[in-house]
């Protein structure tokens, strides 16, 4: 899975916001998590879940910043990159005993309210084992806030989806 996200503007402190574009396993989820703790934005990449790995390599951005991410891998091996405005990170995990079978695009919020979107997504690929036209385009959704996906076309196994956007919660 690659794709282009757009930083969002920082929530209000006090919180814990979590952005982040990940594929998940039935044992955990393979993420590059936009960290918004500190007061400003910290994006790195990383796998919660079992196994139990240390997390990946990042950087700070900024409100506005794009950010491109990709997921490849090879068997149980995985690359996570991450780009934006000449910097970049990269991590690679040995994530045994997980079979990726759902791209999620989060926002993890925890005593902090979806009131700093929208955040973009552009340019998503998800590249899987199975043909696309059986699963791109259906999306499931969880939480509050209204969202739109654009455009969104197989080929192979490929799906391609032009732009998500996640806007704050009414």
């Amino acid at each position: 899975m690659s794709g282009d996200m757009v930083v969002p503007r920082l929530p209000q402190a006090g919180g814990t916001p979590y952005v982040w574009p990940g594929l998940q396993s039935g044992n955990g989820v393979l993420q590059a998590v936009l960290d918004g703790r500190s007061g400003v934005w910290w994006i790195g990449d990383g796998f919660y879940g079992n196994p139990s790995l240390p997390w990946g390599n990042g950087f700070n951005v900024n409100p506005g910043d794009t950010v491109h991410f990709s997921f490849t891998s090879s068997g149980s091996v995985w690359t996570c990159t991450l780009s934006s405005n000449g910097k970049s990170a990269s991590t690679t995990l040995n994530i045994t005993g997980n079979t990726m079978n759902r791209a999620i695009f989060a926002a993890e919020l925890t005593n902090v309210p979806f009131n700093f979107g929208p955040i973009v997504y552009n340019n998503v690929k998800i590249t899987a084992t199975t043909a696309a036209s059986g699963w791109c385009g259906k999306t499931a959704h969880l939480g509050t806030y209204p969202y739109t996906v654009a455009s969104t076309s197989a080929s192979g196994n490929t799906c391609t989806i032009s732009k998500i956007t996640q806007n704050s919660a009414s």
